[in-house]
């Protein structure tokens, strides 16, 4: 039997050409690795970290971010200087305290425009005010909330020679019994701790001032000498980072079901995990200046003159100095659409984990 072979016509071969094309497009295009070092790469008050990869928002800017291990005794700031990390997370006292130690680093985007530390008391505590603290016990989820416990003080006419310090770590059920024995009277903790003390069963009375809220509490960072090299990279994570923060504000039970089946352990109590998810998107995380993560160098001056009187730093920094905010308009160049439409895959691809907060 002969068997005669059909010429392609131009159509299938113009179709099979446009293929073979478009998929050597997908191998030529180089995915690019970026290291990051947040502190807490697995936490929900942090979601737009896994949020960003389950939606594929790095995938879509053809990165590879690897989330460095947030757990380590060594200061994120060495990361950074040994180009381990590509981009670090730093508060505003590491922040000015790198500056004052003569490091070429610059804060690019505010990660938390909102300081999600606090100082707070048992709702049924006498101490009633900041200045009822003289003479009492403060607990810290470690010595880094000296800052926020300083600077709490401060704004009373105190110091933290007027109470007693102690570090006593961040876990929940730690705090909550220090609290329940007396052994400490008042906790100076972040974003995690406050919510876990309440889900312990201790309401809590928030203490935290003004001077300590109204701060960048988090912010990435990155060397002067690798901002060319990386400048591409950073601005592709920090535009999925924008997507995935957008994400809660525009879908939030989306989102919440996203850091359920990502950190279940954190899901034990629906109602953390409710409060915690909230509080982050529309508080912590919440835009608050003209572009989101835009850096604030009227806020980066006012904030220096507590570090100032601490020792922290030897003297006030230009804000301009170490604020770069040329990579926050591309990173903000995305529709919303974008965001609604992965949302919606994501659902129609995970209904099982989709519930209401």
């Amino acid at each position: 039997m002969n068997f005669r072979f059909k010429r392609p016509t131009g159509a299938v071969v113009a179709s099979a050409l446009a293929a073979l094309l478009a998929a050597s497009a997908v191998h030529a295009q180089e995915i690019k690795e970026l290291n990051v070092l947040v502190p807490s790469e697995r936490a929900t008050s942090d979601y737009p970290v896994f949020v960003a990869e389950e939606l594929g928002f790095y995938a879509d800017e053809g990165l590879k971010v690897n989330f460095l291990p947030s757990d380590t005794t060594v200061p994120y700031l060495a990361f950074l200087l040994n180009s381990q990390a590509d981009l670090v997370v730093l508060d505003p006292a590491q922040v000015t305290q790198a500056v004052n130690a003569g490091q070429e680093v610059s804060v690019i985007y505010e990660f938390m425009q909102l300081a999600p530390e606090g100082l707070a008391v048992p709702a049924d505590s006498p101490i009633k005010t900041l200045a009822d603290l003289k003479g009492k016990t403060i607990g810290m989820a470690s010595d880094r909330d000296t800052v926020t416990a300083f600077i709490a003080l401060s704004t009373v006419g105190m110091t933290t020679d007027d109470v007693k310090l102690v570090v006593i770590g961040d876990a929940g059920p730690v705090i909550v019994k220090a609290l329940r024995d007396g052994a400490i009277d008042a906790y100076a903790g972040g974003s995690n701790e406050l919510p876990a003390i309440v889900s312990g069963g201790i309401p809590i009375r928030n203490l935290t001032p003004p001077e300590i809220s109204e701060n960048p509490g988090n912010n990435f960072v990155i060397l002067n000498s690798r901002k060319d090299e990386l400048r591409e990279s950073v601005v592709g994570f920090l535009r999925a980072w924008n997507k995935a923060s957008n994400a809660a504000v525009l879908d939030l039970t989306t989102t919440a079901a996203i850091t359920q089946k990502i950190v279940p352990e954190q899901w034990e109590d629906p109602s953390l995990g409710n409060f915690i998810i909230r509080q982050s998107a529309y508080e912590l995380l919440l835009q608050r200046t003209r572009l989101r993560g835009e850096p604030q160098p009227d806020v980066w001056e006012r904030l220096q003159g507590p570090f100032l009187k601490m020792g922290e730093i030897t003297e006030v920094y230009d804000p301009a100095t170490f604020l770069d905010a040329s990579f926050i308009e591309p990173a903000m160049e995305y529709e919303t659409s974008e965001v609604k439409e992965a949302l919606a895959e994501w659902r129609t691809a995970n209904p099982e984990f989709v519930t209401t907060p």
